[in-house]
Parts: C-alpha cells; sequence; structure tokens
C-alpha cells in the first residue's frame, strides 16, 4: 500500500494502474481519505494519479466514481485546509472528463442526496457540480437507474430536482453561489431565481446581502424585473412589520432582542441598496429594469414610496443617467398619491372601491429615520427630493405679482409640505448635509426675486428653531445673505429678518453685522432698500427688551423654544440693550425726512415695538412730538388744525404725500393709550421709574390731540378747500392734491374718533364728540363717492373712485367700538351709549370697518392697523367680533311691541357677512382650535365629543334658517338666508363624513329642496350645491343626478312641442325659472365630477388586471364587483341624460354644455369599452351582465336622442337669427350684427357639434371590436350612425306625397315627381342652412337610416346638416 502511495505521489500512473489490481477498492479510498484529511505529502498529486490510473484500467473505473463522491464529502465536511481544499476543488475539476456519464450521474443524485439531508455546510464541494453538468450536457444519452435520458435533458431533471427539494436555510447561499456558473435556459433561471428569493425569509438578516448579491450575479442572464419585484417585496414585508415599533419606547420586546433586530435589518437594508447600486452602475439594463419597476407601480404609491423602495431610489439617483427619470418618476408619484387622497376624501363612492390609502409622508420620513443607520448615500437624495417638491409645487406668482399670505391648499400645497418637512427632518438627522441644505435655502430666497420664497423662509425659521448652533457655525453665510438684504423684495426681506432673528440673540457679532447693513439700507437710494432698513430697526427694538419695563408676560416677549430659549439679559447686561436702542432710535429718527412709505412703516412699526419695550416709550412720544408740531397749528383760534399744504411735495405738474398725517396721528392715539395703561400699570405695582420727561411729552401730546379733536369738529370741509365745488379728477394737479387731503383728513377724523373713544371713558361728552366727528367724516365720503361716481359716469365706465378708503381705526377698537354699541349691559355705561347706538349710520360704519378687518384678515391672514400681525391677537378679536355678531343678530330676531322689526335700524345682513367671514378664517387658518373658538363665541364650556358640539351649532343656525323661511314680507329675507347657508357650510366642513350628525345634516339640506318653495335663485343654487356636494360625501350621487334631471325636463317641457309632459318633481326648489340655467349647470358640473371619479376607477382597475397576483380568485371577485358598480353608475348617468336631452332648454351656453358633457359621457363609455377588449386581450376576464344592460340603455335611451337634441338645436339656433335678422331689416347695422351672430354660433357649434358625433362613432368602433372578440352582439340595440351629408326631412315628403296622390299621372310620372321634389326639398335646405334660416321649429322624426353600402362621413360636413 505504501509503494502505491509512493508511485502516485511520484506521479508513475502505469505502476499506479498495475498495483490498483492487487488492492481493494475500499483500502484505496480510505487511504486516500488519511491522506487528505492529515494533509501528509502530496495528497492532492496522488489522488490525481490514482484517478487516472483508475480510469485507464477498465476493471477499476468504479473507483473513480468512489474516490469522486469521497472528496466531495470530504469537501462538504470542511476539514481541509483552504489551501489544500482549493487545490483539490481544482484537480477533481481538471480530471472531471474521466468519469463516464453514468459516474456523472451517480455524482449528481449525490448533490442531490445532499441538498435534501441538509449536509451542504461550505459549498466547496458544490463547486464542481457547474462542471459535471455542463458535460453531461453534452452527452447524448446520459444513464441512470433503470431510464435513460438525453444530456441537456438530464441536466435539466438535476436542476428541477435541486429547486424542488427543501434547501436547509445553511446551504442557500452555496447553492445560489453555485447556480450563477450554471449554463440555465430562462425557464430554468426563473425557477432558480423564483426558489432563491422565496427562502429569503427563511435567512438570517446578516446573510440577506449576500445572498441579493447573489441574485443580482444571476439576474445579468436574464429576469432582472423578478429579482427586482422579489427583494423588494421582501423588504416591504419587513418594514411592514416593524412599522409600529418605536425604537425610543422600553418594552419587554427590548429584552427580546426586537430592538438590536431592527438595527440589524436597517444596516441589512443599507447594505443590500449598496449592492443593487453598484449592479446597476455595472449593468445598464438592470437600471432600466428598476426604473421600469417605479413606472409599472405608478397606480400602487405604496409599492414605489414605501421606506426601502424610496431609499433605493434616492441611492439610484446619484447614478447621472437615472437622476432625471427618478426625480421625475417620484415627484410625479407623491403628487398623484395627493390627488388620489383627496379624490377619496371628496367621493364615497371612490372610498368604497379604493379603500386604502397611501400615506405619502409617514413613508417619506420613515426613510428619513431609516437613513439614520448608516444611509450616507441615500441623504444627497433626500435633500434634492425636497428642493425639488418645494421648487415643483411650491406657491406660484401670477402675472408677476405675488400673493403673501394667501391660503394654499389642494395637492401641490402638500407636496410642498412635504418637501419642506423632508428636508426639516434631514437637516435634523443628518449633519452632512446641514450647510448644503442652508445654503440651498439662501440661494433660492436671493435669486427667486420674482416669484414667491415664502415656503423657503418658513423652512429656514424652522431650521432655525431646530438647531440654531448649527446656523451658528454657519455665521459667515448668514453674514453673506446679510449683504443681500437690501437686494431682496420688502416681504422676502421681512420673512428673512423674521427667520434669522433668534440667531441675534445668540450672536453679538452677528447682530453688529445686521445693524452696519440696515444702516447702510436706510441710506440707499432705493425706496425699498429703505423700508428693509426701517423694519430690521423695528425689529430689534421689539426683541431686545430695556429692563425697567413690564415683564415678558405683558410685553409679549415672542421668541421661545425648548433649544434656543437664551434670556437676552443673561447674554448681554441692560446697559448694552439700552445703549442698543437708543442707538436704534437715533437712526430711526432720520426715517421722518424721508418719503411717505418708509415714514408710514416707520408709524405703523413703533407702536407694536413700544408694546414689546415699553422703556422706549420717551424717546418715541419725543419723536413723534416733534413731528406733529411740523404740522400743527398752535392758535387755538385757527381753523383747520392741521397744515394739510406740509403733506405734500410737488415735483413738475406731480403731487406727491410727503407726509402721511393721519397716520402719524393714529400712531400717536395708539402709543398715548398704550402709555397710559403702561403707567396704570406702574402704579398699581408702585414702579417709580417713569421719567418726568415722558410725563411731560405725554401731556403736551394729550393736550393738543383734545385741541385736534375740538377744532376738527367745528371745521368744515371749506376750511380743508374740499366741498361740493372742488374739484376731485386725478387728471390735474388740483384734482390729486384734493383727492390726498380729503384721504388724510378721512383718516385724521377715524383716528380721533377712536381716540376720544378711549380717552373719554365713555363720558356723554366724548361719546358725543364721536358723533360730531362721524358727522364730518360721512359729510366728505359722501362728496368723494358722488364725484366718483359722476366721473365715471361721464366716461361711462364702473366708477372706480367709489370704494371706500382703508380704514385707519384697529381692529382692537374698532373691537371694542361695537362691543359698546351691541353688547354692553352696564347700567352705569347703558345711559350714555344710547347717543351713539342710536346713531344708525354710526353703526353701520363700524360694522362695514369690521367688515374690512375681516376680509383683509381671510386674504392675507393680516390686517392694517396696530396688532393686525399679532395672530393671537388678531384670533382673539375676531372671536369677540363673532361673539357681538351672534349676540345682535338673535337679539334682533325677536320682533318689536308691533311685532315688526325696524328696518331702518337693522344691519343684522352685515352682521352674518362677518360671522361667516370669521367662521371661514378659523376653519383655514386655526384649524385645529376651531371647536375650542366656537365653544368660545357663544361661552360654553368645551365638549368632550368636538363634533356633537359643532353640530348642536349649526342646529342653532339651521332653526335661524326655518324661522326666516317660515316668515313672510320684509322679515323674509333670502340674503340673510345664503349667509346663514354658508355658516352652515363651513362648520359641516369640520365634520367626518362618515359621523351621524353629516347624515343629519345632508337629511335637513334634502328636506328643504324637497319641500320649500323659494323663488331666489342665488339661494336655490347654495342649496342644491350643498346638496350634491354632502351628497356625493357619503352617499352616490347619480340618482340625485336622475331625479333633477327629470325634474328640469318636467319644468321646460319637451323639444317636441306635442309631447306634454308630466308637471310633477322630486324637489319642490326645481321651477322653471330655476331650473335653466341654475339646476342644470349645477347637475353638469356634478356629472363631469362623477364621469372623473368613474375614469380614475376604470384606470386603477385596468392596471389591477395588468398585474400578478397570488391571490387571483379573492381579486377577481373584487374585480368584477367594481365592474358591476362603474356600469351601474354610467347607466344612471345614461337615464339622466336621456330626460336632460329631451328638454326644451334654451339654445345657448347651457345647451353648449350639455353637448360637451355628452361628448364627455361616451368618451368614459368608450373607456369602459376598451377597458373590456384589454381584459379579453389578456384573457383575464370576461363581459358581465351589467355591461351588456348599459350597452343596451345607450343604444336604446342615449344615442338617438343626442341626434335629436342635434337637429333641435340647429333648427332653434337658425329661427333666432332669422329673427333677428327680420327685425333688422330697417336697420342695416342691425341686420349685420344679427347675421355675424348667427355666424358666431354656427363657429362655436362647428367645433362641438363634430366633437360628439366623433366621439359616437368612436364609442362604436370600439363596440364592434368587442362584440368581435367576446362573440356577443353588442350592436344589437344600436343604430347605424346618420350620415350627416344630407337629411330628409320625413313630414315634409309625407306632405308632398299627400298632395300628389289626387292626381291621376301614371306611375312612372308619380316616382319621377317625387324624386324631384325630394332632390327640390335637399336643394332648399342647402339654401336655407346657407343663410342661417331653417324650416320651422318641430321635432324631428328620426334619422332615416343610409343605405349599408354607404359609409358614414358624421361630423365632416357640418353645414348641410
Amino acid at each position: 500500500m505504501e509503494s502505491l502511495i509512493d508511485e502516485a505521489e511520484d506521479g508513475n500512473v502505469s505502476k499506479v494502474a498495475e498495483l490498483l489490481s492487487s488492492i481493494k477498492d475500499e483500502e484505496i479510498i480510505d487511504v486516500t481519505q488519511k491522506r487528505l484529511c492529515k494533509e501528509k505529502g502530496d495528497a492532492v498529486t496522488a489522488l490525481r494519479t490514482v484517478l487516472q490510473a483508475a480510469a485507464s484500467a477498465s476493471e477499476k473505473r468504479k473507483i473513480c466514481t468512489a474516490l469522486y463522491k469521497r472528496c466531495i464529502e470530504i469537501l462538504e465536511k470542511n476539514e481541509l485546509s483552504s489551501k489544500l481544499a482549493s487545490n483539490l476543488t481544482g484537480m477533481l475539476l481538471l480530471e472531471t472528463d474521466l468519469l463516464q456519464n453514468s459516474a456523472l450521474a451517480e455524482i449528481c443524485s449525490l448533490f442531490i442526496d445532499m441538498v435534501k439531508s441538509g449536509s451542504i455546510q461550505c459549498g466547496k464541494g458544490l463547486a464542481l457540480l457547474p462542471k459535471i453538468l455542463s458535460v453531461i450536457a453534452l452527452e447524448e444519452t446520459v444513464s441512470y437507474g433503470e431510464s435513460s435520458l438525453n444530456g441537456e435533458k438530464y441536466k435539466s431533471h438535476v436542476i428541477n430536482s435541486l429547486c424542488s427539494c427543501k434547501w436547509n436555510s445553511q446551504s442557500v447561499l452555496h447553492l445560489a453561489g453555485m447556480f450563477k456558473d450554471i449554463a440555465l435556459t430562462n425557464e430554468e433561471l426563473r425557477f432558480v431565481l423564483e426558489k432563491i428569493i422565496r427562502m429569503m425569509k427563511d435567512l438570517e438578516l446578516t446573510d440577506l446581502p449576500s445572498l441579493v448579491y447573489q441574485l443580482l450575479l444571476l439576474s445579468t442572464k436574464g429576469h432582472k424585473k423578478l429579482v427586482i419585484d422579489g427583494v423588494t417585496k421582501y423588504f416591504i414585508e419587513q418594514d411592514a412589520r416593524h412599522k409600529d415599533h418605536d425604537p425610543n419606547e422600553f418594552s419587554e420586546d427590548l429584552l427580546e432582542g426586537d430592538n438590536a433586530s431592527i438595527e440589524t435589518l436597517r444596516q441589512t437594508e443599507g447594505t443590500i441598496i449598496l449592492h443593487i447600486n453598484f449592479a446597476i452602475s455595472m449593468d445598464q439594463e438592470l437600471g432600466r429594469e428598476f426604473i421600469k419597476f417605479l413606472k409599472g407601480n405608478q397606480l400602487d404609491t405604496s409599492k414605489v414610496l414605501a421606506p426601502f423602495v424610496l431609499a433605493l431610489s434616492l441611492s439610484l439617483s446619484r447614478i447621472h443617467r437615472f437622476e432625471g427619470q427618478i426625480f421625475d418618476l417620484l415627484k410625479a408619484t407623491i403628487m398623484k398619491s395627493f390627488k388620489d387622497s383627496d379624490k377619496q376624501r371628496q367621493s364615497n363612492w371612490v372610498r368604497e372601491v379604493v379603500p386604502d390609502i397611501c400615506h405619502v409622508q409617514d413613508y417619506v420620513l420613515s426613510t428619513i429615520q431609516n437613513s439614520k443607520h448608516g444611509w450616507d448615500h441615500v441623504v444627497q437624495g433626500l435633500v434634492q427630493l425636497g428642493f425639488g417638491l418645494m421648487d415643483a409645487y411650491g406657491p406660484k406668482g401670477a402675472f408677476g405679482r405675488i400673493e403673501t399670505g394667501s391660503i394654499q391648499t389642494g395637492p401641490s400645497h402638500e407636496a410642498c409640505q412635504l418637501g419642506s418637512k423632508i428636508l426639516l427632518h434631514t437637516f435634523k438627522a443628518h449633519d452632512m448635509v446641514k450647510a448644503e441644505i442652508l445654503e440651498q435655502i439662501f440661494n433660492r430666497v436671493v435669486t427667486k426675486a420674482t416669484a414667491p420664497v415664502s415656503h423657503y423662509l418658513e423652512l429656514l425659521s424652522s431650521t432655525v428653531m431646530a438647531a440654531p448652533q448649527r446656523l451658528l457655525e454657519s455665521s459667515t453665510k448668514v453674514r453673506e445673505m446679510f449683504d443681500y438684504l437690501a437686494l431682496l423684495t420688502p416681504a422676502a426681506a421681512e420673512g428673512l429678518l423674521r427667520a434669522i432673528h433668534p440667531l441675534l440673540k445668540l450672536s453679538m457679532s452677528l447682530r453688529d453685522s445686521l445693524i452696519l447693513v440696515l444702516r447702510k439700507a436706510m441710506f440707499s437710494r432705493q425706496l425699498d432698500s429703505r423700508k428693509i432698513g426701517v423694519f430690521g430697526f423695528l425689529m430689534i427694538l421689539k426683541n431686545f427688551r430695556i429692563l425697567g419695563g413690564l415683564p415678558s408676560s405683558q410685553a409679549s416677549q415672542p421668541f421661545s423654544s425648548s433649544q434656543v430659549q437664551v434670556d437676552v439679559h443673561a447674554r448681554y447686561n441692560p446697559a448694552s440693550n439700552e445703549a442698543l436702542c437708543l442707538e436704534i432710535m437715533g437712526n430711526l429718527r432720520r426715517v421722518l425726512t424721508q418719503q411717505a412709505d418708509v415714514r408710514l412703516m416707520f408709524y405703523q412699526g413703533i407702536y407694536e415695538a413700544l408694546c414689546k419695550n415699553t422703556q422706549i416709550m420717551g424717546s418715541v412720544l419725543e419723536i413723534l412730538l416733534c413731528q406733529l408740531k411740523k404740522y400743527y397749528e398752535p392758535a387755538e383760534d385757527v381753523n383747520p388744525p392741521v397744515k394739510l399744504e406740509l403733506c405734500i411735495t410737488a415735483q413738475g405738474d406731480q403731487i406727491y404725500l410727503s407726509e402721511p398725517l393721519a397716520h402719524l396721528i393714529c400712531c400717536i392715539q395708539l402709543c398715548l393709550v398704550k402709555v397710559s395703561d403702561i403707567r396704570r400699570q406702574q402704579n398699581l405695582d408702585h414702579d417709580d421709574t417713569v421719567m418726568e420727561d415722558s410725563n411731560q411729552t405725554q401731556q403736551e401730546l394729550e393736550e393738543m390731540m383734545d385741541s385736534l379733536v375740538t377744532r376738527m369738529i367745528k371745521s368744515e370741509m371749506e376750511d380743508f378747500e374740499l366741498d361740493k365745488s372742488a374739484d376731485y379728477s386725478l387728471t390735474n394737479s388740483v384734482g390729486v392734491k384734493n383727492n390726498i387731503f380729503s384721504i388724510l383728513v378721512l383718516g385724521i377724523y377715524e383716528s380721533l374718533m377712536e381716540y376720544t373713544f378711549h380717552s373719554g371713558e365713555y363720558s356723554e361728552s366724548s361719546l358725543q364728540q364721536i358723533l360730531h366727528l362721524h358727522e364730518n367724516y360721512k359729510k366728505l365720503s359722501e362728496v368723494l363717492k358722488e364725484k366718483a361716481s359722476s366721473a365715471a359716469g361721464k366716461k361711462g365706465k364702473a366708477p372706480t373712485g367709489g370704494k371706500t378708503a382703508l380704514s385707519l381705526l384697529s381692529l382692537q377698537g374698532t373691537t371694542e367700538i361695537l362691543r359698546a354699541l351691541v353688547s354692553e349691559t352696564a347700567p352705569s355705561l347703558t345711559e350714555n351709549l344710547k347717543i351713539l347706538r342710536e346713531d344708525v349710520d354710526f353703526r353701520r360704519h363700524i360694522v362695514n370697518v369690521a367688515l374690512q378687518k375681516i376680509q383683509q384678515v381671510q386674504e392675507k391672514g393680516a390686517c392694517d392697523g396696530a396688532e393686525g400681525r399679532d395672530k393671537n391677537k388678531v384670533l382673539q378679536h375676531l372671536i369677540t367680533l363673532a361673539k357681538i355678531f351672534i349676540t345682535y343678530y338673535t337679539e334682533n330676531q325677536r320682533p318689536d311691541e308691533e311685532g315688526k322689526r325696524d328696518r331702518t335700524k337693522y344691519i343684522s345682513g352685515p352682521c352674518l357677512e362677518g360671522l361667516v367671514g370669521i367662521m371661514t378664517i378659523i376653519s383655514q387658518r386655526y384649524t385645529h382650535q376651531f371647536c375650542h373658538c366656537l365653544c368660545e363665541m357663544v361661552d360654553a364650556d368645551e365638549s368632550d365629543d368636538p363634533q356633537e358640539a359643532i353640530y348642536s351649532h349649526i342646529k342653532k343656525y339651521q332653526r335661524l334658517v326655518m324661522n326666516i323661511l317660515k316668515s313672510e314680507g320684509e322679515d323674509k329675507n333670502m340674503k340673510e338666508v345664503q349667509l346663514l347657508l354658508g355658516i352652515v357650510q363651513v362648520l359641516c366642513r369640520q365634520l367626518y363624513s362618515t359621523g351621524n350628525q353629516f347624515q343629519r345634516v345632508l337629511e335637513w339640506v334634502h328636506k328643504l329642496c324637497t319641500e320649500q318653495s323659494i323663488d331666489d335663485i342665488p339661494t336655490c343654487k347654495l342649496l342644491f350645491s350643498m346638496l350634491m356636494t354632502f351628497t356625493q360625501q357619503i352617499k352616490s350621487c347619480p340618482p340625485l343626478l336622475r331625479d333633477l334631471s327629470q325634474d328640469i325636463h318636467s319644468q321646460l317641457g319637451d323639444i317636441d312641442q306635442e309631447t306634454q309632459v308630466e308637471d310633477k318633481t322630486h324637489f319642490s326648489l326645481v321651477t322653471h325659472r330655476t331650473a335653466a340655467p341654475v339646476v342644470l349647470s349645477l347637475v353638469l358640473q356634478q356629472v363631469e365630477r362623477e364621469l372623473d371619479d368613474s375614469e380614475w376607477v376604470m384606470g386603477r382597475l385596468r392596471a389591477e388586471s395588468a398585474q400578478t397576483s397570488d391571490e387571483v380568485e379573492v381579486e377577481l371577485t373584487q374585480r368584477e364587483g367594481h365592474e358591476r358598480s362603474v356600469c351601474t353608475r354610467l347607466g344612471i348617468l345614461v337615464t339622466a341624460f336621456h330626460e336632460l336631452l329631451q328638454s326644451a332648454i334654451p339654445v345657448g351656453a347651457c345647451m353648449e354644455s350639455i353637448v360637451k358633457q355628452s361628448t364627455r359621457l361616451y368618451g368614459t363609455l368608450t373607456i369602459l369599452v376598451k377597458y373590456y377588449l384589454n381584459l379579453y386581450q389578456q384573457s383575464t376576464g370576461h363581459l358581465s351582465s351589467r355591461f351588456e344592460k348599459l350597452i343596451k340603455l345607450t343604444g336604446t335611451h342615449l344615442t338617438q336622442f343626442c341626434y335629436g337634441m342635434i337637429t333641435y338645436i340647429q333648427q332653434t339656433e337658425s329661427e333666432q337669427v332669422q329673427q333677428n335678422v327680420d327685425k333688422g331689416k330697417k336697420d342695416k347695422k342691425k341686420q349685420a350684427a344679427a347675421l355675424n351672430a348667427g355666424k358666431a354660433r354656427v363657429l362655436k357649434e362647428s367645433r362641438t357639434i363634430p366633437n360628439l358625433i366623433f366621439s359616437i362613432e368612436t364609442f362604436e368602433k370600439f363596440l364592434i371590436q368587442l362584440s368581435k372578440k367576446s362573440k356577443v352582439n353588442l350592436m344589437e340595440h344600436m343604430k347605424m350612425s346618420t350620415s350627416r351629408d344630407f337629411r330628409i326631412n320625413v313630414a315634409t315628403v309625407q306632405a308632398v306625397m299627400e298632395n300628389d296622390s289626387d292626381s291621376e299621372e301614371s306611375e312612372e310620372e308619380t316616382e319621377e315627381n317625387d324624386t324631384t321634389t325630394a332632390d327640390q326639398e335637399m336643394e332648399e335646405e342647402e339654401s336655407e342652412e346657407q343663410e342661417n334660416v331653417a324650416p320651422a321649429n318641430k321635432r324631428p322624426a328620426e334619422p332615416i337610416e343610409p343605405p349599408p353600402a354607404k359609409k358614414s362621413k358624421l361630423g365632416k360636413k357640418t353645414g348641410k346638416v
């Protein structure tokens, strides 16, 4: 035996062959195994020699197979060193050709048995299988057992056996690695990939990256889509399992290692994303397949936006070739998801068909959370996606005008908000991109001068609050931003300063840099730069409070944050703050020598600065006193008391306002009231820090204001050179000057009214003064209105100057005056307040001012005047106003002693208008506080059930509506009904559409529409609009549309005058007066929405039918149910159009809308037909009985009536044109105008009617195709389309034939005459239509079908219709 080994190690094959015959096979195998395991001598060479010697001796060939199998077992036991194992494997691969095909088959069986038994441990032996299979594949026949196969087929059999048996989780990786070396057919590759993907769930998370790597290598051979689908599906399921787990929450799960498994999962996902990224960078085809995956799942956005898939997409966006495509797809998917959610919110039917909603925000924010686990390759994509969404879907400027403060809603706004949240969360989570995010924000704020940047500034403000220290580290970037400050628009600069101002308390150098920039801006040539400088200084004054003033709770220190709350006095001593404020006040003094707009900004802002920083009151009062003295007439006996001439400047022929004196006086009165409050508070606190100088200044200002009140009351319009004879035109300098003077005087009157009200403390004399001031105000305003209307009347234009000037009354002042007028009940005050309450004009003026303020808040989120930009204070004043309006309206519902309400003193309409505005503002801008505010309005405790609380308010307004509807005469005010219904509508937006409360409101609205007879068109329109909107949210709307269509037909009559229609309606509100255009236009608008929903659902059904699923039967049943639902809705809409198309609707806009919506209906029906065609092409479905009924209904109730309507339209229009021409025969101009109008109608008709005919023919074309595919005759009830080349008027032909029947001419002559008559009829029709003249209006008979051989040409020659 030893000699055999020695000869074998020497490579002497012939000698070894001789020795083999004398030694048993088992001994040779055992010796070889021992030498391999003990690594004695050159075991691999000895083994090679033995194999070669055995192969040369036919009787010893079996030992080759045995040795080969034993080596495979040794390799799989992993008992050899790596080097020896590698050498052994290499040798066995080379010597595989020595084996016979039966031996190869035996070895293959060994591998199958090893896989089944789970004895594959290291996979070293498996490396031999690809070589063995490749050798087998070349054999013509392979014998195994008692049968034999072709080599290629046997190879397939082995692969099938391997993939069919159960795999041990330890062997999956080795098997996957082995398969990549085997040449596989397309089907074999698919089988292998599906097996490996199924095994993913059995592997440890740490093994998955290796497995996915092997899958990616296998995908180079094909089936890339299968690999992408399998990997993404697995990780989507894993993310869903761990979705609700909070890593910061301590629970028993932590003891079980659940938290560690999540950490491992995230790290595994990150590694796999890197693997896929690398594979796609090497294989562009795999990248294209991933793009197809994203496009193919646009319908199911939850797959595209799942955290793993989103992270993978963002990682791949770093590959330049796919960057644009990926971001476009992601943005489109996010937008589609928001649109789908919006559609689901609006329609109950859509929610029933597609109940699942993709929570985009949760998915995206989860991706950001997951990216904390070392996913650096995803972070850059997150930043790019965030800015991409903000750029694409942010607010847009209209015609170069940038809207500020307007409410942004809808899917676009939600997408923009999501972009902002992505950036904010990424900013908090990853330090590596903080600098880049800041730079990108700053760049956009600077460069987008002509576009709104409010959303970027909100993001900047959020980042400042989230990580102020990080911004201080980038202070050079912030200083660079300051350099561009003066170049921004005032709105953008204000937003930027508000966002940055918390940093000023943390960095003195940053504050000093800003002050330098603001000082330069104050002396810029540009007006906007000066405004920015003033705003910046005022902002600093507000936020750097000098110690010694009121406590911060009363001074309303605005800035607080858990991370940033730094008390300014801990960083700066009071002296430094005082010096800073004095320096700023010195700079602001110079403002009063600049343009009027700059001074105006100072007057509006200094009061708010005084409220926040009370210690500057001495300087403020002194500045205001000096400024007022320039325009104040000190002599008491001289009227007027102000020098208006000094308030204007002239440059050539142009007159400009240089001093907004009214705003100056308004600012003074506000500051005086505030200073009095401060002193009162200091006296209560026994604070003696008040300076004597400020006392004297305050006293002097109060004396001047009192003098102004007295002398302005005595002053007549003539004193200001303003009277009815003055020139107020804006075309010359005198008129411009008078307009400026009148606006200043009106503002002074209002400012003095507010001052007198606050300082007079409800004394009788002060209230009399207010009325005198208002009387003067009223006289001047009436003159202005009269002049403006007369000037506009001369030019034939609408009045432009008649609009009331913006009031200078503050929101707080307006609220307090109105409260005194309406709801003040203190006995000591009510007697004196009678003076004001009895003046109806004054009360109306104050209510109108309140409405003006409410409208400003509604449009811009802020109003003019003091505290108009403080959202919290504005809300409190609005709630107070709402209380007043509710109090006044409910009290004035009670009749007086005679049983009637005094209409002369009645301001309920404006009160309700204001209440609607306030409710709308709170529902849009303070949504989360809505229920709380509602309870405050009526002084009620906040309910545990907000829905029930809101419904209780709705019931109050419902009762008020019913009271008005039951009343008679003047008390039946339909304008108030509309306003009350508007309030109900706003309140209903806060109700859940699935709740009982919403259902009860709908029933009430339905009852109103059914039982009430209201002749007021706006009220009817509002009621039906509410009915349709509410019905759509909780029910199916088409039955309602069908009933309304029947009512419209009933009220308007039939297009055939001889046909009698039953005069019975489902809704009492539908009358001949309201049916068209009010109800009809609402019905058609709702029809369009219903068709939109139907097409959306059909799009989803088509996409779902194209996708393969494991639960085929469940999905098929569900899909068929949805198909029936769509068919049912469309069937009801067809019956609705059946009624509308027979209604005698006035020709015009309504008729055009019906034609357009009929075209749209046929388009939707065509989409449904195409859907079924697609099912037959894919062999995934069949026609439903409901669909066949729908097609029958379309043929019998829709198509032929469309043609009847077309004939009716053309005949009616021709009659109208002829009548207009006949009326205008005496006047050639009128005749020409009538002809031109007729031509215009024909041109419009030439677009709409051919579109309808084309849509009918398209529908029928696809219906014929579907009939052939389904073997069902769907055209059975469809009549052939009428040719539009000519039309035989059957009634005329019959009349001619009856006249000719009495003659005794021969049969041939009769036929000839009939033919001649028909030809003449056609010629007459052609000539009449050229002149826009048609026969008398009769309902056309059914069009005669053309011969089958003649091809229809509908829509091609509509001029001869």
